[in-house]
Order: structure tokens, then sequence, then C-alpha cells
């Protein structure tokens, strides 16, 4: 204001010059330094004043594309962003490429390793001390674009701002976030829905199917639809966990215990029904935890949660206001998700449809109410508000786990014969995960039961090729093509038809003999020859492993579990190996020995892999397993510890050791002196036998001596003449 009053000081000098030229000179030199200082203010003023979308500490992003029913101007989007900023320009994030994977250069890998790097590994704009480099374009293993990235909250900008505290209800993360900016009505801690609330709930519904129908407008035209969206349903929650680990976001766990009214010093509550809240730091984010202590920064925000799920009953959301072809009435069902270890109630759950591997891409409404059972799934869904203590969550679609995986998913969205990429990443973990939670014993038997099917298959093809060749041949008789028996070097249909048979006998015998013993059946040699057979399906496999890299795994999709990747050889593989990814090892596994026998593995076939052997690619069955089995014999065992490669206090070394434990010289004594004793005892009861035999012998072979008369035999009393022998 002052440098405008200056100017028009100047200018109504410059008029009264007019009239007086003799002050000319100095009047315009007043004028012409007023006109600099005025310049350089307002450059100043533009420097320091905000943009409307963003300025060097808080970048803003591109805005969303405006939603069905919402007006211009309400005020419940992000403010534009800047024009001029490269790291928000729609043309340069189109720009943007997406690049593999890589395994990182301190470990030691193999060659075209399938390992994907995790996020910890790169930098990011979340560590502390970090850089954000706006010219790399290359993308981050959880499918963050560089570009996307920059324009994220990051440390800086959460600590620039009047309060120190970063607004994160105002900035989006990822393609999913739905109305972020908007008031929403929801009160947060309170049970049941207000009218209020429910429109707003309505709102969010609608505002969610509109988003998922507008997602490929908001991507480059290269880019996968359904990689993208799939894996943004992970993108605030890993931005939240970066948060936390520097310190932006404050995460306290209330533990409520009932109070002693007689312990000395006792300030807190005094009645019984009360609770003292104590807090307690966490050591590990909890997405759980972060939703119960700051709801309002969730809402919209897409999450992924594993649990049981109980469903309660359907619910039904009535719209105030409709628009022609809108829906009025949204019918979900209601139910409670607790962890999987059903114990503890972590969100109540709005669905409206389900999936699981019958169903997978038709979507049900059956929901099983009446026997309450519980159902594992995986729930991606939007935050609503926080129900009592709980998170209230909305999913469309949630996904029943089963042992049995999504094969078509895996069919439809996975490609053969190259490395896992960026846009295959959300189902490689999601299917690990699900083989990981769901039972190893029931996934073996889904694989017998898909390995009968297979071997009935064949043999049922091999009788219909018999019976098509043995038709040829009768046509050809019928048309003279060939003779009925050999004429010269002519083979004649019998000899033809009689070597069909004997085939088609060895074929059928050799399928009746693997059906019989379902391990002679050469199952790698199926796959390696019929991927698309087997993609998505449970396979058993069992053989010998010779090499074993253990690493982390991603930290957005797999929470940085760590997962170990074995090359498997078969019986049947020719030294051909097959890639084997799992989270989880036997106890005690030698995962030092560069040969570990009798493993065995059941899993998902993902894919034909990719990978480089000395100087050319080779491909490699790809199996994602969530367990492993190893069952080595006492002589494998042994060996593996005379080598060092299992530790001495293993319990599996002491087990075998038990088995060949030398006798003691006290008890090779006592039994020594026992047997002794029970060989002589045979032995004399041998020669008693024997002298018996003998004497009896002796009878037998004695001979009758008549030279006494009958007279001197029987001198009894039948000799004497009174009495007379009895007749009849």
């Amino acid at each position: 204001m002052n440098f405008k009053l200056t100017i028009a000081a100047a200018m109504a000098a410059g008029e009264q010059i007019t009239l007086r030229p003799a002050y000319c000179r100095g009047r315009l030199s007043l004028l012409a330094i007023a006109l600099v200082a005025c310049s350089v203010a307002g450059i100043a003023d533009e420097r320091i004043r905000p943009s409307a979308g963003g300025d060097e500490m808080f970048p803003a992003l591109d805005d969303l594309p405006r939603l069905s029913g919402e007006k211009s101007g309400s005020g419940s989007r992000v403010l534009p962003a800047v024009e001029d900023d490269p790291r928000t320009s729609p043309d340069s994030r189109s720009r943007s490429t997406r690049s593999s994977r890589g395994a990182t250069s301190n470990e030691k890998m193999p060659s075209g390793g399938i390992r994907l790097e995790p996020v910890d590994d790169l930098p990011s704009p979340f560590r502390k001390g970090a850089t954000s480099g706006f010219g790399n374009r290359e993308t981050s293993p959880e499918g963050f674009d560089e570009a996307e990235r920059s324009a994220l909250p990051q440390p800086r900008d959460m600590a620039a701002s009047d309060d120190e505290q970063f607004d994160w209800t105002l900035q989006p993360v990822s393609v999913a976030d739905v109305e972020i900016g908007k008031d929403w009505l929801f009160e947060h801690g309170k049970p049941n829905l207000t009218e209020a609330e429910e429109d707003s709930y309505v709102e969010l519904v609608r505002a969610i199917m509109d988003r998922r129908t507008l997602i490929p407008s908001q991507l480059p035209e290269n880019a996968n639809v359904t990689s993208a969206w799939e894996t943004a349903f992970y993108r605030f929650a890993e931005v939240r966990r970066q948060a936390w680990q520097n310190g932006k976001i404050k995460l306290q766990l209330k533990t409520t215990d009932h109070s002693d009214p007689f312990a000395r010093g006792n300030s807190r509550v005094l009645s019984s029904t009360d609770h003292a809240f104590d807090v307690k730091e966490l050591t590990k984010y909890s997405l759980q935890v972060d939703m119960q202590s700051h709801p309002a920064d969730f809402v919209g925000r897409p999450v992924v949660l594993y649990g049981l799920f109980t469903p309660l009953g359907p619910k039904e959301l009535q719209a105030k206001r409709t628009l022609e072809g809108e829906e009025r009435i949204f019918t979900m069902q209601r139910g409670i998700l607790k962890n999987l270890r059903n114990t503890e109630v972590i969100a109540m759950v709005d669905a409206i449809s389900y999936v699981d591997p019958q169903s997978q891409n038709k979507p049900s409404l059956a929901w099983p109410v009446e026997k309450r059972v519980a159902i594992p799934v995986m729930v991606k869904g939007w935050f609503v508000k926080l129900w009592q203590q709980q998170p209230l969550i909305f999913t469309d679609v949630a996904r029943i786990l089963t042992p049995r995986p999504y094969d078509e998913y895996v069919r439809d969205h996975v490609r053969s014969k190259r490395k896992v990429s960026d846009d295959e990443s959300w189902l490689y973990h999601e299917t690990l995960r699900q083989l990981q939670l769901t039972s190893s014993d029931v996934q073996a038997a889904i694989a017998q039961e898909e390995q009968k099917s297979r071997v009935r298959q064949l043999l049922q093809d091999v009788r219909e090729k018999a019976g098509a060749d043995r038709l040829v041949l009768e046509n050809q008789l019928r048309n003279g093509a060939i003779p009925r028996t050999d004429e010269g070097k002519t083979e004649g249909y019998e000899t033809r038809r009689r070597r069909l048979d004997r085939q088609m006998s060895l074929r059928e015998n050799r399928y009746l003999q693997h059906q019989a013993n379902q391990e002679t059946f050469p199952l790698f040699v199926d796959i390696f020859q019929n991927p698309d057979r087997w993609q998505g399906r449970l396979v058993t496999l069992r053989g010998h492993v010779r090499r074993v890299i253990s690493y982390s795994g991603d930290s957005t999709l797999f929470d940085g579990q760590p997962l170990h990747e074995l090359w498997l050889f078969t019986d049947d593989s020719q030294q051909n190996p097959a890639v084997i990814v799992t989270p989880s090892l036997p106890k005690d596994f030698p995962v030092s020995s560069d040969l570990i026998n009798s493993v065995t593995v059941t899993g998902c076939f993902f894919k034909m892999y990719v990978y480089r052997s000395q100087q050319e690619n080779r491909l490699a069955p790809l199996v994602i397993a969530g367990h492993v089995s190893w069952n080595p014999t006492t002589d494998q065992i042994l060996a593996l510890a005379k080598d060092g490669h299992l530790p001495a206090n293993s319990q599996l070394l002491a087990s075998a050791k038990n088995k060949t434990r030398p006798v003691s010289d006290t008890l090779v004594l006592v039994l020594g002196f026992l047997s002794l004793i029970v060989a002589m005892t045979l032995w004399g009861r041998v020669q008693r036998d024997r002298r018996e035999q003998r004497r009896l012998m002796l009878l037998v072979d004695e001979r009758p001596d008549f030279r006494q008369t009958s007279q001197d035999l029987f001198s009894g009393p039948f000799a004497d003449s009174r009495i007379e022998p009895t007749r009849g």
C-alpha cells in the first residue's frame, strides 16, 4: 500500500512538473526510483505468497478428475497444481517409464534371479537424510514412479507448516484415494450411523464406484490398469509406515485394565466399571493402531486387511437424492472381521459381494449368513469411520482365501516366458500370502487330485487317438490304399493294426501305473511341455535342492517378510531346475549346503521363468509355495552335521544321534553273559534230546529172543489146569 501511495504521489508530482519545467529533471528521477522499488517489492511478494496448488515445500499433485455429482468450486478438492512444477506436470508424469526390479549389488544372486528389490533398499524421500531425485524416472519396486514419489508428503513437508504438522486429509497418494480434502460428517468413535453419516456414506460409495470407472482415464495409455488399481490399495499404508519410521506420526497403543481402589497412591478411576488407560509406545508400525489413532486421516483411503469374516446380515443404505441412472439403495453384507488367530476383532466390514476360487471373475451375493461361519478373507476396501474402537471398512468385493489359488487371475494377468514384472508383482505376493495362510495338507491333497485328473485326461487322449488311428486304417483298407495282408514290402492292414494295438497297450499300461503310483508320473516334463495346462494350479515336486538364497520381501506388498529361493531338481528334470519361492523353511533347514535331499514342495505354478545360464537364456518353472517339507534320512542328517551345515544344538541332529548311538561296554557284557546262558541252556537241551533219541533207537532196533518156550514165559496162573480160559 505504501508503494502504491508512493507511485500516486510521484505521478502527481509529474503532473505538477509539466507546469513547472524547472523541476522536471529532479522529479522524474524520484519517479524512476519509486517504480524500481515497486517492481522489486512485487517480485518479493510473489516469492513469499504461496501459490494455489503448492510451493517448494508442499508440492501439489494433479487434480483428480471430478466425479459425478461434484460441483465446481465446492472446496472438496485439493488446490490446482503448479503449472511450471516438473514434478506435477502431467506431461512429465506420462513420460515416465516403468522398469523391472533388480537384485541388490551387495547380495550374491544367480544370474537372472527373481528377487524383487524391497523399497527399503532404494533411496526414498521418506527415509531420514534421503533426497528425492526429480530427474530419475525409474519406478521403485513397489510401483511408485519417482515423479509421483517426489510429490508425496516428505519429511521436510511434514515439518514445514505453521503448526509443525502435515495435513494428511488434503494430500492424495494413489489413484484409489476417494474425495480427499472433503469435509465428511462422520463422527469417529461412535457406533451406528446417524442420518447425516448415512448420507455421507452413500456419497462415499458412489465416489468409489465412479473412481473405479474413471481409473483408465487417469493413467497413461500403456499403463496396466489392473495392476495400478490393485497396487494402489497398499500405497497409503506404506506412506504412513515410512512417516512413522521418521518420527512424523505418533502411534500409541492403549491397554485397558481395572484399577485397584485399595492401591496406595492410586490416582486413577475407582469405579470397577471404568477403565484406566496405560499408553504404550509401539516398536513396529501397526495399520490397526494408526486407523484407531488418526481416523480422520483415513477417510476415503484404501487399505488391505486379512482376517476371519463372519457375516451378520444384510445392511441397506438409501440415498435421498439420486440422478437418473444412479442406484438409490445399496445392499451390503455387514460382518465382523477378526484376526487370523480368531482372538480379536480388528474391523467392521460392509461387503457387497465376494469371490472364491470357484467363482473368481463372477462375484457372488449368496453370503452364508445362517451358519455364522468365520471365513478367511482378504479385504481390499476403503476406510469409512471409526466404529467405537474398530474401523468400518467398505469393500465392493471380498476375496475368500482357500488352499486353492486363483488360477484364472494368474492366467489372465501373468505373462509366461519372462521375468516377474512390476505389473505382476501384486498378484505374485498376494498368491504367496494366500498359500502361506492356508493349510499345506489341503494344498497337497488338491495337488494330488490335480495330478490324478491330468493322468486321466492323458489316458483318455491316448484312447481317443488310438480309436482315430484305427478308423484311418479301416478307411485306407476300404479305399484300397493298403492291402489286408502284407504284399512284398508293403505292410498290410493286419500288420499295422497289430502294431497300433501294441503301442496302445503300452501307453495305457504306463498311465495306469501312474494312476496307481503318482510319484512315477513325470510331472516336471509335463509342466515344461504344457505350461498353459498347469499355470495357476497346485503341483507337488520332489527332489533335491542345490541352491538356497534368502532375501527380504517387498515391504509394501509383503510387509518385508523374508523370502527364500530354492533351486529344486527332480528325477525327471534332466538337470533343469525348478525355482521355488517360499516365505518359510523347515526348522534346521541347511541353507548353506550345496546338496539337500528329500525335499517336497507343494505350490502354485506361477509361470515359466527366464534366467541366465552361462551364455544363454533358459526357462524354469516358477513355483510359489507357502511351505516346504523336508524329510531327511538319518545318514543324510549325520552327513550334513559332519560338514557343518547343522547347528550343534539341532533337535534333528540329536534325534538322529539317538537312533545310531553306540552300545556301552557294560551293556555289551550283560548281553554277552545272557547270550552265553541261553546258548548253554539250548546246548544242554539239544544234548539231552539226542541221548533220548539214541536210547529209543536202540530199543527199536533190538531183536527179540525166541529161545525160551511159551511155558517158561507164561508160567503164571494160565498154566494151572484148574483154570480154563473163557471163550466168547
